[in-house]
């Protein structure tokens, strides 16, 4: 029994050139759609450092309104020491005015919903230190926060009176704790500008800033007294 091939109807010679022709133009086809698809990706990778950068930017300029009161804290913390010391004869002292630095708000909306897909298209190393700035971010605001609640524990000593020595023991360990996140965030805040620095990005007032934002941070308003 013999089996005969079906021949092309111009020949294998003319068929192997027009299979040809359809390979080469599915390859074409198939390397334009990766150039296609590179372009996007880096083009959606320059947006999001674009984003990410500038919310960085906004944080930076967060802890620099924190930054500018480090001094007036410390000072503050000091005068809390010595109207302690005074409340020992068991004497009234005079009122405080337990007022906490002034905070905003941190910003990470774009960071909490980025693209992992275009995320993981960012050099190794910047993506370690997006991760690491945010991740410090955490730290910091935390501590802001616990910072706020500590001072808003003194708000029952703004009254005039003798201080007992079970309000010394309250108050001596929250001033402590606000001392510490004072030094602590001097600290953490230049170490979140140095990982900045190293993706260069700069410090952004938000659109809504204040005015008077930064002024009111240069003041330092006494404690003891009214």
């Amino acid at each position: 029994m013999h089996f005969h091939l079906p021949k092309p109807l111009h020949g294998w010679r003319e068929f192997a050139g027009e299979v040809g022709i359809i390979v080469v133009g599915v390859l074409i086809a198939l390397g334009a759609e990766q150039v296609v698809v590179a372009y996007q990706t880096r083009a959606d990778v320059r947006a999001f450092r674009e984003t990410i950068n500038h919310e960085i930017g906004l944080n930076l300029f967060m802890y620099d309104v924190r930054a500018r009161q480090f001094g007036c804290e410390t000072q503050r913390v000091r005068a809390l020491g010595r109207w302690l010391d005074q409340a020992r004869s068991g004497a009234p002292v005079p009122p405080i005015d337990p007022r906490s630095p002034i905070i905003i708000t941190p910003y990470r909306s774009a960071w909490d919903n980025r693209n992992a897909e275009v995320f993981n298209h960012l050099p190794s190393r910047i993506r370690e230190k997006y991760a690491e700035f945010y991740d410090e971010l955490n730290n910091n605001w935390s501590i802001m926060t616990s910072e706020q609640q500590d001072w808003g524990r003194l708000a029952s000593y703004s009254e005039e009176g003798p201080i007992t020595l079970a309000d010394r023991r309250t108050i001596h360990p929250i001033v402590g704790r606000i001392a510490s996140d004072n030094l602590v965030l001097a600290s953490n805040l230049q170490f979140s500008r140095d990982i900045a620095d190293v993706l260069n990005v700069k410090a952004v007032a938000p659109d809504n800033t204040p005015g008077d934002l930064l002024s009111r941070t240069a003041r330092c308003a006494t404690i003891i007294g009214r």
